[in-house]
């Protein structure tokens, strides 16, 4: 399957390389976020994928659901901060994960982020968080961000000399695709998926590889 460019994404349908005009720093230590009610076991593929790359890959450990966003953000910035040393990060989210990682940069002025793939991204509430908002109100924190058209776009520009990718799933319930073409240098890609299926398929993992690290072969198999 082929994605489709959206918005200010790449009209050509090809796959982002180190070659587009801009030096991509090198990305040493990928993490993967994961969304709203969702098990990690979800971005295991893309773990296990993005390994053959990075020995350091990891899945970030939060609560399913009724999280301390304040104190979830607090954490990815503390990891994110600026340690002194070298080592680049390329974060990896789905749904409301790139809702953390955006406050997160935002918030942290020396990070080492270099790059940030967005799949699915809370931007726009689609139509099962409305349903939901409507049966339990603001109970659930994450659905009453997600819920508020202005908090759900906070940091929408959480860095701009970040690399970034975001990925639309073609079918989903869980958010709804916003245009992003006022944000500069953004590749933004729609593929054949469901909200739940996007961050597992091999096609939109191979994506994610080609923007995180170019033409490099993995180093392992």
């Amino acid at each position: 399957m082929h994605s489709i460019p959206l918005a200010h994404g790449r009209t050509d349908g090809s796959l982002p390389s180190h070659d587009d005009g801009d030096v991509r720093s090198r990305i040493d230590r990928i993490v993967l976020i994961p969304g709203l009610m969702e098990p990690r076991t979800l971005m295991f593929p893309m773990c296990f994928r993005l390994r053959r790359f990075r020995k350091h890959v990891s899945i970030w450990h939060d609560r399913y659901v009724f999280r301390n966003t304040e104190a979830s953000i607090s954490r990815l910035a503390e990891l994110i901060s600026d340690d002194k040393s070298a080592e680049r990060i390329g974060i990896v989210t789905h749904s409301f994960g790139d809702w953390i990682a955006r406050q997160a940069i935002a918030r942290t002025q020396n990070h080492r982020v270099g790059g940030l793939v967005s799949i699915a991204p809370v931007i726009g509430c689609g139509f099962i968080p409305k349903i939901m908002h409507c049966l339990g109100g603001d109970l659930i924190p994450e659905i009453a961000i997600i819920a508020n058209p202005e908090k759900a776009m906070a940091s929408l520009q959480c860095d701009p000399k970040v690399k970034r990718m975001v990925i639309w799933a073609q079918i989903d319930l869980g958010v709804r695709r916003v245009d992003l073409s006022h944000l500069p240098d953004v590749d933004v890609r729609c593929v054949p998926a469901t909200h739940m299926s996007v961050v597992m398929q091999p096609n939109v993992i191979s994506i994610v590889e080609r923007f995180l690290f170019g033409d490099e072969m993995p180093t392992r198999q």
